[in-house]
């Protein structure tokens, strides 16, 4: 299993568990998408967990902002975990 983190604007962060195109975001006990402030609380939430990989996905709206319409997506690399 992976675990897969997406940043987004204003510093806050989401989490989902799966393999591939198979996700399962990670919820409150409200069933809302639990939000993280950063990294190290998301690494505490999993404490007990391991995982194969770990996925930084990081969207910009920088090209959007200058006029590009060509942008190559959300930056998506394997972090050391």
């Amino acid at each position: 299993m992976n675990l897969y983190i997406e940043s987004l604007e204003g510093g806050n962060y989401l989490a989902s568990t799966g393999m591939g195109a198979s996700r399962t975001l990670v919820r409150d006990n409200k069933s809302q998408p639990k939000t993280f402030h950063c990294l190290n609380e998301i690494r505490e939430h999993f404490d007990s967990q391991a995982f194969e990989k770990v996925w930084l996905r990081q969207s910009t709206p920088y090209e959007e902002m200058v006029g590009q319409t060509d942008h190559p997506g959300a930056l998506e690399l394997e972090i050391e975990w």
